[in-house]
C-alpha cells in the first residue's frame, strides 16, 4: 500500500478506491466529509484532527 498526501479544500472531492470523498467544511480542528460509496449511499462524519495521528489515513 502506498501512502500519499492530497490537499483537498472545502467543496472539492477526491476518489479513494471506490469511494468519493468530498470535504464539506473545516471548523477549527474538525473537518466534515461526505463519503459516497458505489451504491450511492452517502454519509457525513466529522473528524477531530487533534485526536488523530496525521500520519495515519483518516478512517483507518
Amino acid at each position: 500500500m502506498q501512502r500519499q498526501q492530497i490537499d483537498v479544500l472545502p467543496g472539492e472531492s477526491v476518489r479513494v478506491g471506490n469511494l468519493i470523498v468530498t470535504v464539506l467544511y473545516v471548523e477549527g480542528d474538525q473537518v466534515a466529509m461526505s463519503i459516497e460509496d458505489p451504491d450511492n449511499a452517502t454519509w457525513m462524519d466529522p473528524v477531530d484532527l487533534l485526536d488523530r495521528d496525521l500520519s495515519e489515513p483518516v478512517g483507518a
